[in-house]
């Protein structure tokens, strides 16, 4: 039960810092329009930022706004190619356990162009120690969509190894989100179903094994 709580509020306050930033990139994005309502800036970018702009914020910000730049360069999605690199060292590195998972979020929205970052996303699932950055690599797996011959195995162990019921629900939602490509999780699935300690898992579970037989 301490885990869930752990992870709910982990998720609840994610949600409330990164409301704050939009609506301080909305301001921000409403104030640089030119008089024909068109954005002076036509490069790829989010909240009037490129994407080196975001980058460097990720080089030089407090935690905070290191976390508002990697969600930020996860809103651009593959056009943020170019971060990938960096945003993979800050998922292994950073201090802040934070901003670790909004990097780690993030290389999961740039998907396949992220596939160079799976190894060590593989690595964070299987042994950090921040159930938070564990939660989010099984989000990433989701939804980065390639290679699930690797990503699979490690979702499944996660789904039935993983102390934190947290972690075992963000595997489980993975997992129904790869759809036909995760069929081999299926065994494990039912069984997280029918005996997980955890009420959110078992549903979680459900849920994934109904999204990969309609695949």
């Amino acid at each position: 039960m301490l885990d869930e709580i752990i992870g709910f509020v982990h998720d609840r306050v994610r949600a409330s810092t990164l409301y704050f930033c939009s609506i301080l990139g909305l301001l921000a994005g409403l104030i640089a329009r030119v008089p024909d309502g068109r954005a002076q800036n036509t490069e790829p970018g989010y909240r009037n930022r490129t994407v080196p702009q975001w980058i460097k914020a990720l080089q030089t910000a407090d935690a905070p706004g290191r976390a508002e730049a990697a969600y930020c360069l996860g809103q651009i999605g593959p056009r943020a190619e170019s971060a990938v690199t960096i945003l993979q060292g800050i998922a292994q590195k950073d201090s802040d356990n934070f901003v670790r998972a909004e990097a780690v979020y993030a290389l999961g929205k740039i998907g396949p162009a992220a596939r160079s970052a799976l190894p060590s996303l593989l690595l964070l699932i299987k042994g950090d120690s921040n159930s938070g950055v564990r939660g989010a690599v099984a989000t990433a797996l989701g939804t980065m969509g390639c290679d699930s011959d690797q990503s699979v195995p490690m979702l499944i162990a996660a789904l039935k190894g993983d102390k934190s019921a947290y972690v075992r629900g963000c595997a489980a939602l993975a997992l129904g989100h790869l759809g036909v490509g995760a069929r081999a999780a299926l065994p494990s699935l039912r069984e997280s179903a029918e005996n997980d300690p955890s009420p959110v898992v078992r549903r979680r579970a459900d849920e994934a094994i109904q999204r990969i037989e309609s695949a």
